[in-house]
């Protein structure tokens, strides 16, 4: 099992379990401040009880609490308030000479039989607030364990991938005997252009028939006769890398041979004295590797540079 790719599955999946309760607490407080509900007690609720069952209480007690907010301002506001705190504004209409909240059908107050006179009972009632938040909340609850079983498939398509790598040097001599007079022009042509470019390497890609084993003649500019060497392939969602690790000796270059099994074509990750290498990677069609014993009479295919 790749550690590496299990990393890469299990912390966005925690990091999206934890998202949902967040969107629901921070909605559930800000819902119930605004219609004068405890709204610390039912955040908690909501957040603490299993498989949505406090939400969903929530959802059901809050109906008897009015989200009511001033059609002036947009401030909150009770259903038993007369003004607006905020700016004034009168939500309901008074009896002007006791200023007993009245109804606007009334003609006569209650409390000190007043006629009501028609401006008396004219106000902006409050309007209810509409909620858009709880139907983004709703999606997004929907959404996530989607999301959360796409990740799923994935992780295990990569924990399920297997793969392996060698590696080890080569010489021109041994190179000679691989690959035939043409092939070596082909790799000598592309081995100059990578020692006019500083920090640059080339290597050529040999894909065996089937398409999961991979070969490369890698070229390292500087590594030549590396006292410590370190090398390792690894998978994850986005891809196989084969990371080299080389110490820097001198200005001359060496060989190296790489077998990879992959799904797909290992990216090269190169380190030479501490410095990043960029690697240019040719597809041919012969194997300039020993690592499958047969060489190719055939001409090369015109290559051409992956950046």
């Amino acid at each position: 099992m790749n550690l590496a790719a299990l990393i890469v599955v299990l912390i966005p999946t925690l990091l999206i379990l934890l998202l949902v309760p967040i969107l629901i607490g921070v909605y559930v407080y800000r819902d119930a401040r605004r219609r004068r509900m405890n709204a610390v007690v039912w955040t908690l609720v909501a957040v603490l009880a299993p498989t949505f069952i406090g939400f969903i209480i929530y959802l059901l007690v809050r109906s008897g609490y009015a989200d009511l907010a001033c059609p002036r301002c947009g401030a909150a506001v009770s259903a038993e308030y007369v003004v607006c705190p905020q700016c004034g504004a009168a939500l309901r209409a008074a009896c002007p000479s006791c200023r007993t909240p009245v109804e606007p059908d009334w003609k006569v107050c209650p409390r000190c039989a007043v006629p009501l006179p028609e401006e008396a009972r004219q106000a902006a009632a409050p309007v209810r607030r509409k909620d858009k938040a709880l139907w983004k909340l709703l999606i997004a609850i929907v959404l996530i364990p989607l999301l959360l079983v796409g990740l799923a498939v994935l992780g295990w398509t990569t924990l399920t991938s297997s793969g392996s790598m060698s590696f080890q040097p080569v010489t021109r001599e041994e190179l000679e005997t691989l690959v035939t007079a043409e092939q070596l022009d082909q790799i000598e042509y592309a081995v100059q252009s990578a020692e006019l470019e500083e920090n640059t390497a080339c290597a050529f890609r040999y894909t065996r028939e089937g398409g999961r084993d991979y070969y490369y003649l890698l070229y390292v500019p500087g590594g030549s006769d590396s006292p410590h060497t370190s090398f390792g392939q690894h998978t994850t969602l986005f891809g196989t890398t084969i990371e080299i690790e080389l110490y820097w000796t001198s200005r001359s270059g060496d060989f190296y041979a790489i077998s990879s099994s992959a799904k797909y074509p290992p990216r090269l990750r190169l380190t030479v004295g501490g410095r990043r290498y960029d690697c240019q990677i040719w597809d041919v069609d012969f194997n300039p590797t020993p690592y499958i014993f047969e060489v190719s009479k055939t001409p090369p295919i015109d290559s051409s540079a992956d950046s």
